[in-house]
């Protein structure tokens, strides 16, 4: 099955984890997301700037990617059309009723809106791997899930992330699709059981 073809079968409502490496060609998803959906409807969660290695790299394989909306979480850059900022450093309580109140004001703003939310696995060693805080973030990741005003896609490096989190997050979300360093992308979980162990193929190199 192609890589956009799928994106395409993606309902309102419904959740992906994209489990990555650091040298897998993860931002090749990316970019099939931006195309399918469209840009102009993707709202970025960028933790502690994570999302900069993906925007150069599509910039440097010739993509052209516009001015992103974007969920400031941490970090120096200001690049991008900031719509809130949030402070990871802040109490966990804190920082996770701000997030969850912003994005919940921006979907009721914006139905139809495709949040990508990058590397949130980031967060965990910044509260000391708590197991409080997993849970929490883990919670979080599954409070809107079946709101048909938006498509959300977590992308997670599984080299980096608590394996406590990955399990949860893998047990929530309706997908699980994972991106090999050789570039494969195989489903690993699918509402459609003759999808999973399915192989996709690329459309950028």
């Amino acid at each position: 099955m192609n890589l956009k073809e799928y994106m395409r079968e993606i309902k309102p409502g419904e959740t992906v984890l994209i489990e990555h490496t650091s040298v897998s060609p993860y931002p090749v998803l990316l970019h099939a997301i931006g195309d399918v959906h469209g840009w102009e409807r993707i709202l970025v969660v960028d933790v502690i700037d994570s999302f900069l290695p993906v925007l150069r790299w599509l910039r440097l394989a010739g993509a052209e990617i516009p001015r992103l909306k974007r969920v400031k979480a941490g970090g120096t850059s200001n690049w991008g059309e900031i719509i809130f900022e949030v402070n990871p450093h802040n109490d966990p309580a804190i920082f996770l009723s701000r997030f969850v109140r912003g994005i919940r004001d921006y979907y009721k703003r914006n139905p139809g809106t495709i949040t990508v939310v990058m590397n949130p696995e980031r967060l965990i060693p910044l509260q000391d791997n708590s197991p409080r805080f997993i849970l929490n973030l883990a919670d979080l990741a599954s409070t809107f899930l079946g709101n048909t005003s938006r498509k959300t896609f977590y992308f997670v490096n599984r080299e980096l992330s608590e394996e406590r989190y990955l399990a949860l997050l893998e047990e929530a979300f309706t997908r699980v699709v994972a991106v090999d360093n050789d570039g494969t992308v195989r489903v690993r979980k699918s509402p459609n059981l003759d999808e999973e162990n399915a192989e996709l193929t690329r459309d950028m190199d």
